[in-house]
């Protein structure tokens, strides 16, 4: 055993020689990441702890909300303290339009770079994310990462819908899609202005023509259109607004229980959702020790408390756990049908689904 254990240290002992010898000679960020990650588990974190004390900071560019966003950033830089963490929040199509440009005129600062389920098939073919095997992989099931490395997913979304209780009683409280269509409702509801998961999974439901009716007729009814989920649940808090059609239970619970907010939610049948920010190492990270290191984290029992702390999703991780009591005992509940949704869906749905978004919902396009 003794043999074995000082013949495999001298094979990474070669491997790492070899790492620091391309290195040198201008290896990329993944063969140099894939060098270190044949060392020996201790010495792997120790170099890549080493490599990130030098580089000394790192950038990401993450589609998460704002405080889900600096969870991250804090408890990584408390793990870390020698690296200084700069993290942007980057959302849809303008975050997507920013990224693939900088990466186009070779001016991408990121190392770390986060987008939605419907925008990751875009930085794939770009070519923006590198491969990088975590060692955190397996305590994931594979379908919340890329076969290939570039890409891992530590939390998905679900959206319900939300009332607030003193305008709202229960025993009167939508339950279905459908029941938003009440003129009782008119001018006191609120959606998303790109509400992508409810927009997707209602295609996916009731195909393209049902769908554009719907979203027309909820529109008609004096529906308000939004921009970002957290306004949405502080506008109901506030009662700017009676209902809100697509907002994510981990902020509702938040607002409920740390804010005293008056608010409830509905779990729709089928209650949309999708995988969540698509995380990965960019090909042209300047500071890729601290890139990984911060992907371990984010996959790790560490990022798991981060995730729940700073709301609005749920995590992936196995055996990992919602932060509330009653999404639990939702997510358990076998008669509540979950319709997540990844990236392998969008080449059928994003374009049409974008559009309608943009005629419907945006410029109002009724008729």
């Amino acid at each position: 055993m003794a043999m074995a254990k000082i013949i495999n240290l001298m094979i990474a002992a070669v491997g790492l020689l070899g790492w620091m010898s391309s290195g040198a000679n201008g290896a990329t960020v993944e063969e140099t990441l894939a060098a270190i990650s044949k060392l020996p588990a201790k010495e792997r974190q120790r170099r890549l702890e080493e490599g990130a004390k030098k580089e000394g900071s790192l950038v990401i560019y993450s589609n998460h909300g704002i405080d889900t966003t600096q969870e991250y950033a804090q408890a990584f830089g408390k793990k870390y303290p020698f690296i200084k963490v700069e993290p942007s929040r980057l959302q849809g199509s303008k975050g997507l339009d920013r990224i693939l440009l900088e990466h186009r005129v070779g001016k991408l600062t990121a190392d770390v770079v986060g987008v939605d389920f419907d925008n990751i098939g875009e930085l794939m073919k770009a070519g923006v994310h590198g491969r990088y095997e975590s060692p955190e992989k397996k305590n994931f099931a594979k379908q919340y990462w890329d076969k290939d490395g570039r890409w891992y997913v530590a939390d998905y979304t679900l959206a319900v819908i939300a009332y607030n209780t003193k305008l709202v009683k229960p025993n009167e409280a939508p339950k279905s899609y459908q029941d938003l269509l009440n003129p009782k409702w008119k001018n006191d509801i609120s959606i998303d202005s790109e509400p992508e998961q409810a927009v997707f999974a209602w295609m996916m439901e009731w195909g393209e023509e049902k769908t554009a009716e719907y979203m027309k007729a909820l529109m008609r009814n004096g529906t308000v259109p939004r921009r970002g989920h957290s306004l949405q649940v502080q506008m109901l808090c506030s009662g700017d607004f009676k209902i809100a059609v697509e907002v994510y239970p981990p902020r509702v619970m938040q607002m409920k229980y740390e804010k005293k907010c008056p608010i409830a939610m509905v779990w729709p049948n089928p209650t949309p959702g999708s995988l969540g920010s698509h995380t990965g190492i960019t090909r042209s990270a300047k500071n890729l020790h601290a890139a990984a290191l911060y992907m371990d984290f984010l996959l790790s029992e560490d990022g798991v408390v981060a995730l729940v702390k700073g709301g609005g999703t749920i995590p992936t991780r196995s055996g990992a756990k919602a932060g509330w009591q009653e999404i639990i005992n939702a997510l358990e509940d076998k008669k509540i049908r979950k319709l997540v949704i990844g990236h392998e869906k969008m080449e059928e749905l994003k374009d049409k689904g974008n559009k309608m978004m943009e005629d419907i919902i945006v410029r109002k396009q009724l008729k």
